[in-house]
This record gives C-alpha cells, sequence and structure tokens, in this order.
C-alpha cells in the first residue's frame, strides 16, 4: 500500500536523506529543527551548492538560513520558515515544515539525485 498526505512526504524525505550524517527524519518537526536535514534535501539533488561535511548539527541558526537562503535562490522554494523560529522553537510548526518539505518534493521529485553522503561524517554535535 502507498504512503499518501504527510506519511508520504517523511517517508521520501527519509529515502532521499539515508546515508547523511545526523539526520534521522522520525517525524515532521524536531527532525528538521538543526537545518541538517534542510541542507540534506538540497545536497541530495545540488550537492554543488552546499558543503554537507562542514556543517554542524549545534549551529541551528546558521544551517537553517543556509537552507532557507539556497533553496529560495537557487530552487525557487519559498521560505515559508525562518532561522529565528528554529532556534527559538524546541518543536517547530508542523504544518508549516510540512508545507515547505512539500515544495521540495514538488521541485525536486523525477529528477535524478547527484549527491549523497556514503560514509562521510559530518562535523561535531
Amino acid at each position: 500500500m502507498a504512503l499518501t498526505g504527510v506519511k508520504g512526504l517523511q517517508r521520501w524525505c527519509q529515502i532521499q536523506t539515508d546515508g547523511y550524517p545526523g539526520v534521522e527524519i522520525t517525524n515532521m518537526t524536531k527532525s528538521w529543527r538543526d537545518g541538517l536535514a534542510f541542507c540534506a534535501l538540497i545536497h541530495r539533488y545540488r550537492p554543488d551548492l552546499i558543503d554537507f561535511k562542514s556543517l554542524k548539527s549545534a549551529d541551528v541558526f546558521e544551517n537553517n538560513q543556509l537552507a532557507f537562503d539556497i533553496a529560495d535562490r537557487e530552487l525557487g522554494v519559498a521560505p515559508l520558515l525562518d532561522a529565528e523560529d528554529m532556534v527559538a522553537l524546541a518543536v517547530p510548526d508542523r504544518l508549516s515544515v510540512c508545507t515547505y518539505v512539500s515544495q521540495f518534493y514538488n521541485v525536486c521529485n523525477g529528477l535524478t539525485p547527484l549527491g549523497g553522503m556514503g560514509g562521510v561524517s559530518v562535523g561535531g554535535a
């Protein structure tokens, strides 16, 4: 049985970010807070835009700002979230995250992934 809606979107994200260090998408809230999952989605399709190895999970503001700026400028994914909120909120708004991530799905689904992390570790937690 095919997954649809939020569960289908979450599963697509899990598949796209599989193997990225520090990225484990178990939900559509806290799994996105540190910005690594957004950066991994971008890197998966446009590895030329983000040096994923240089990112640190503790840099919540910087990771999110980087992802939101690049997604807007290079992929046409309008920023529905902002980095300040991701820092301030222990649990990001689920609807906002889902709506934002669905734009990545709309842009990337059907494209050939060019990136991936195969055994590369990310900076400190």
